[in-house]
């Protein structure tokens, strides 16, 4: 009964239930949009040949974007054993749609290396800037044929973001002397793991691992847009085209990825997604077709890949209590 009143508590908890409710409106409001009937008479109904191909660039996905992080990982000299490195892959990818979700690879290498959360963060979060860069370069370059504005709001943050990537890298340091200033250790310990991140960024913002960034990202980012361009017309949109598909579903991603994950990306994507449809002179049917078609597609994918490795690697995670971290600072782990 004990157990039942705390797991109870535990999901009437504003930071558990908020998002909950927010990914349930949103959904609601895309199915209030189309025609629901007519969707699940699709999804049904694809081609086999599509989930296959699905499957394919969900792996190509998969690959280049764990390339992508070893890479970053080594650059900051993180030489992780490769069990605990795609455990904390494999367990990233699997929650990266919830809030904050992609931080969870950070966690799991905390626990299984004892590597300070910060630093294996820096990794993260340039390879969210990356993904930030391209698809605001692409959406720049090709814009939105209803909303004719939206090059300069992509070329606008754009150089925002390299404001702000330039400001942490250049001035981050200079707030270490001013952490014995702040009144509460909960307050010196969150400063001191952000500017372990920032030091892992000033490593990783050199002109070579930002332009391998880059282009790790377009190639995954590639797969990601041609599996959902094949869904879409597994769904029955016969008449869409693949730039017209990869623009739709790159601007609800860029909208998500501004936010840094602080939101569900159930719900938010697909909304976003039927709003720029519409906008490309798509009907609504047709847009949450594409977008809820995709989404149950690309989530059995990526869960068919990774969930294998979770279940596999999740017990070689050591039980530490005291002594140092994998990054040379003094740690417990549970």
């Amino acid at each position: 009964m004990l157990n039942a009143l705390k797991h109870f508590r535990f999901l009437l908890n504003p930071k558990v239930i908020l998002p909950v409710l927010l990914t349930a409106a949103l959904l609601v409001f895309a199915f209030s949009l189309g025609d629901v009937g007519k969707v699940a008479g699709r999804v049904t109904k694809l081609p086999l040949h599509v989930l296959w191909l699905a499957l394919a660039a969900a792996a190509c996905y998969l690959t280049f974007k764990a390339i992508q992080l070893r890479l970053m990982l080594n650059q900051i000299n993180l030489a992780i054993p490769a069990r605990p490195f795609f455990l904390a892959f494999a367990m990233g990818e699997l929650t990266v749609t919830l809030p904050l979700g992609l931080f969870s690879q950070n966690w799991v290498l905390s626990a299984s290396r004892r590597i300070n959360v910060g630093r294996s963060s820096a990794a993260t979060v340039m390879m969210l800037l990356a993904e930030i860069a391209t698809v605001f370069l692409f959406l720049a370059v090709l814009g939105i044929p209803g909303w004719p504005d939206f090059r300069w709001i992509a070329v606008g943050a754009l150089a925002v973001l390299a404001m702000l990537l330039s400001v942490a890298v250049l001035f981050g340091h200079k707030a270490h002397p001013h952490l014995s200033r702040l009144p509460y250790d909960w307050m010196k310990t969150g400063a001191g793991t952000g500017l372990e991140m920032l030091r892992g960024l000033r490593k990783l913002t050199t002109p070579l691992m930002l332009a391998m960034s880059v282009a790790m990202a377009a190639i995954y980012l590639g797969a990601l847009t041609v599996a959902f361009w094949l869904v879409s017309r597994g769904m029955a949109v016969h008449h869409l085209h693949y730039l017209t598909a990869a623009t739709i579903y790159l601007f609800s991603l860029a909208m998500v990825l501004i936010g840094a994950g602080l939101v569900s990306q159930i719900g938010t994507v697909e909304v976003l997604g039927m709003l720029a449809a519409r906008a490309s002179g798509i009907d609504y049917t047709d847009g949450l077709a594409m977008m809820l078609g995709f989404r149950i597609v690309w989530t059995g994918a990526v869960w068919l890949l990774c969930l294998p490795i979770v279940g596999t690697l999740w017990r070689t995670i050591p039980r530490h209590r005291h002594g140092k971290s994998g990054d040379g600072s003094e740690e417990s782990s549970d």
